[in-house]
């Protein structure tokens, strides 16, 4: 189904206007516009739907039953949700007609608009199950659209906290995708979707009234990677840095990495770029300057003393310096270790600890800036976790695209999001 962008922007303007109607200006300050008191008998404040049932009947979204009943339990329609989802952005003079063809204005919109297909009207007396509303919602502008606010679905943690994602098809991931991105909807608590589950009248106009309230939402999003930062920055260091090349989702920029690569040969070091081509640092170096030179370094430097390790380790962000006068610096610590799994005679937590704390110092002494991958790895036993390595060194292909995106974010200066904790009910999320 094909929309042009003309469309999604105007829906994304009348989507703001209606966002911006529920809040009155006094003052300067917002306060919410007064709602109707609620007349349906089945409903009370007591009731967790109370509030947005409340807030869709105040703004004439949402009506009851001809018996003053709302039903909040009863199964919603795919048609009742396409009129809640389409209300916002339609003429306040739309009128339903009589019978059984009441959903024929929304119906007629949402195929002016691109939201629906002929296919889809004929599934409007079918319930609405978590899948198709997700489907159904997706195709609004939920997710921002200036290049001001531009952020991008966390897609590989959204899959990955999703139990049960062999339950959806294919074909439906990406709209989950997107719903979970805006903070439309949500898993459970235990992590599941539940792609089947019928949603009932009460859920439907939870989701809907954070569809209208951005503020209820718990968007995952991660700020999009701006590639200007990254062109003219180098990647430079051992076989981690490989890691990164291959699996890691940085955006642009030089890499330069040698497979058991130290500080120890310094700029005669025989590097490959991101496609496996070599020549040495130093040949680099004299070819091309750089803004910023991002080190991957400690791994291979474990077992070393200190105390000799430190001077060599100067020597070469020294040399580096020589060569890139410009260049602004960045140093990594050495991700943790597994020694279980590595045979612990080198690789060890205590040897991890210490090549990292002579980076750090090194790092303030000289003003650098630091990204703590050690940190951001490991567990509370200082130990690479065994689902992000295989051998107890190296890091898995999720586990390298996951240090590009701290990495990412760390240079940016933003701050990693943490995924968001459920509130602890069983209700549609």
């Amino acid at each position: 189904m094909k929309r042009t962008m003309e469309r999604f922007a105007a829906l994304f303007c009348a989507l703001c206007l209606l966002i911006s109607a529920a809040r009155a200006v006094s003052g300067g300050e917002e306060e919410e516009l007064p709602e109707a008191e609620l007349t349906f008998s089945d409903v009370s404040e007591s009731d967790w739907f109370y509030a947005p049932v409340r807030f869709l009947a105040s703004r004439g979204i949402l009506q009851g039953f001809p018996d003053g009943t709302f039903r909040p339990g009863d199964t919603l329609t795919q048609a009742q949700l396409l009129k809640l989802m389409l209300s916002p952005y339609m003429p306040e003079d739309t009128e339903e007609p009589a019978g059984s063809g009441w959903w024929m204005p929304y119906g007629e919109f949402g195929l002016r608009e691109g939201i629906l297909s002929v296919e889809d009207l004929a599934r409007l007396p079918e319930p609405a199950d978590r899948l198709r509303t997700a489907e159904l919602l997706a195709r609004l502008p939920l997710l921002p659209v200036s290049e001001e606010d531009a952020s991008v679905p966390d897609r590989e943690n959204i899959l990955a906290g999703i139990a049960d994602l062999a339950d959806i098809p294919e074909d439906g991931l990406e709209a989950v995708v997107t719903v979970y991105a805006a903070g439309v909807m949500q898993g459970y608590e235990d992590g599941c979707f539940r792609p089947e589950r019928i949603l009932t009248r009460a859920e439907g106009a939870a989701v809907i009234q954070r569809l209208l309230l951005p503020e209820l939402r718990q968007p995952k999003l991660r700020s999009a990677m701006p590639e200007d930062w990254f062109s003219d920055a180098l990647l430079l260091g051992n076989s981690h840095c490989g890691g990164l090349s291959m699996f890691g989702e940085l955006p642009a920029g030089d890499i330069c990495f040698s497979y058991g690569g130290s500080i120890f040969t310094g700029l005669d070091t025989v590097c490959r770029d991101r496609h496996e081509r070599s020549f040495t640092l130093r040949s680099l170096l004299s070819e091309k300057q750089y803004g910023k030179i991002i080190l991957i370094y400690g791994t291979n430097e474990m077992g070393y003393d200190m105390d000799y390790l430190r001077p060599w380790f100067k020597t070469f962000l020294n040399r580096l310096a020589e060569a890139q006068p410009a260049a602004e610096f960045w140093l990594c610590t050495a991700p943790p270790v597994n020694p279980e799994l590595n045979g612990g005679e080198l690789f060890t937590v205590e040897n991890c600890c210490a090549v990292n704390d002579m980076i750090r110092s090194v790092a303030e002494e000289r003003g650098y800036g630091l990204i703590d991958v050690y940190a951001f790895f490991a567990d509370e036993e200082g130990v690479l976790p065994p689902e992000c390595t295989g051998d107890g060194i190296h890091l898995t292909a999720e586990c390298y695209r996951l240090w590009s995106r701290f990495l990412t974010a760390t240079v940016l200066g933003l701050e990693p999001e943490l995924p968001a904790e459920e509130d602890g009910t069983q209700t549609e999320q």
